[in-house]
C-alpha cells in the first residue's frame, strides 16, 4: 500500500525524535576530529564573510554542531530541527558551553518564521532526508534576506543503501535518499528563486571521506 507524504514524513521524524539514539556517535553525523571541525569553519567564514553581525539559519541542526560552531565563530544563529530530543540536547550544549544560540522544534519544509529574516541559511546532512526538498528550499529562500545565501550541502550518490536509516519503502520515496546530482540541486535552488547557483568543496588534507560539495546561491 502507497504511503501518503504525510505518513512517510512522520516515520522520519520518530525515526530521528528517537531519545534513545546517541546522533553524535555514529561517524557520519557527528564530527569527532578537530580538521573536520576547521574545514566546516574555514568554509563558512569563506562563503559567509567576518560580518558577524549576519543573522544565520541553520536548518535540520540535530545536536547542534553547525549552529554551535558558527555562533562560537561570532553570529548570530538560530538551529532548527523538528526532532524535539535532538533540539534538546543542541540547547544542553549550548548551555554547558556558554554559547548563545536559538534553537526551535521547527520542519524544514515548512517554517513558521517571517520571510527575509536572515542573512543566511545553511544546511548539514539534510537533504537527503527531506521527502520534499523543493518545497524545502522555496521556504529557505523565503525566509533569507536579499542579497543572503542559501548554503546546503550534498549528499554523495550512492552514499546510502536501500535500507539506510528509513528501509527501502521510505527511502525510494526521497528524492535524494541515495545522493544527489550537484546540477539537479543546482536547478532546485535556482528554481526556489535564488540566483548566482554555485559549487564549492570542503576539503582536509587527511580524511578523504569528509570530503562535502556545497552548493550554494543568493536571493536577488
Amino acid at each position: 500500500m502507497e504511503q501518503s507524504k504525510l505518513e512517510i514524513k512522520e516515520k522520519i521524524r520518530a525515526f530521528w525524535d528517537n531519545s534513545r539514539q546517541n546522533y553524535d556517535s555514529v561517524e557520519a553525523h557527528g564530527v569527532h576530529s578537530e580538521s573536520e571541525k576547521n574545514m566546516w569553519r574555514q568554509g563558512m567564514e569563506k562563503l559567509l564573510g567576518q560580518n558577524f553581525h549576519l543573522k544565520i539559519l541553520d536548518i535540520g541542526t540535530g545536536t547542534g554542531f553547525l549552529a554551535l560552531m558558527l555562533a562560537e565563530m561570532g553570529y548570530s544563529v538560530m538551529g532548527v530541527d523538528w526532532a524535539a530530543s535532538k533540539i534538546e540536547q543542541a540547547k544542553e550544549k549550548a548551555l554547558s558551553s556558554n554559547i548563545p544560540v536559538q534553537f526551535q522544534v521547527l520542519d524544514a519544509e515548512k517554517l513558521s518564521i517571517e520571510s527575509n529574516t536572515f542573512d543566511a541559511v545553511v544546511s548539514r546532512h539534510v537533504l537527503w532526508t527531506l521527502s520534499d526538498p523543493y518545497a524545502a528550499s522555496r521556504e529557505w529562500a523565503r525566509v533569507t534576506k536579499r542579497g543572503g545565501k542559501v548554503i546546503v550541502d550534498i549528499p554523495r550518490m550512492c552514499s546510502h543503501s536501500g535500507s539506510h536509516h528509513f528501509g527501502a519503502e521510505i527511502g525510494k520515496e526521497l528524492p535524494f535518499y541515495n545522493g544527489a546530482d550537484p546540477q539537479k540541486v543546482e536547478e532546485m535552488l535556482k528554481a526556489a528563486g535564488l540566483s548566482n547557483i554555485r559549487t564549492m568543496m570542503l576539503d582536509t588534507s587527511n580524511e578523504e571521506d569528509k570530503r562535502t560539495l556545497l552548493v550554494y546561491g543568493e536571493k536577488a
